[in-house]
């Protein structure tokens, strides 16, 4: 009887772990969707309303796309105390808040070149560096979503499996 117990919990325990990674491959994506969402809401604060930076990250932030809200509003509070580059900030605010984000090293590296260019070109030049950025999110978008299905069958397959095997290896 305990042995069964034991099988049961050892069995529910790799399933939820496989429920737990599909649950984070989704989120990556849907985290990807957001990225571009941002520049595109970005794009549009300054090209359509010459919003400046801090108040176009704050206006932002409070339409509440989770993780970037908080990211934004970090990334606001600190163009206003930060006296450095704001390549140098946000570079560094991106590691700081990478725990929050799903993304691999190229999307991460992608949103950190995003605000290296942030104050110190035109506006014209800032909409062309937000075009790419936008478009280099979609390739990455796609790519995710493309991957997600067969991603998402391997971890479950594979965390049942390594749940039966262990039950097999105890028994």
């Amino acid at each position: 009887m305990l042995k069964l117990l034991g099988s049961l919990l050892i069995l529910t325990a790799s399933i939820l772990y496989g429920w737990k990674v599909n649950e984070e491959q989704k989120e990556h994506v849907e985290q990807l969707i957001a990225m571009k969402e941002m520049f595109l809401m970005l794009q549009g604060e300054i090209s359509y309303a010459r919003t400046p930076l801090r108040e176009a990250f704050l206006q932002m932030a409070s339409q509440g796309k989770e993780p970037f809200s908080d990211f934004l509003k970090r990334a606001a509070e600190g163009l206003e105390k930060h006296e450095g580059s704001i390549g140098e900030f946000w570079g560094g605010l991106v590691e700081e808040e990478a725990e929050k984000f799903y993304f691999t090293r190229e999307e991460q590296g992608l949103l950190k070149r995003a605000g290296e260019n942030f104050g110190y070109l035109d506006v014209k030049m800032q909409l062309k560096n937000l075009e790419l950025y936008m478009e280099q999110a979609e390739v990455f978008l796609k790519r995710a979503q493309k991957e997600l299905k067969d991603r998402q069958k391997v971890a479950r397959t594979l965390s049942l499996m390594c749940g039966l095997f262990l039950v097999i290896l105890l028994i």
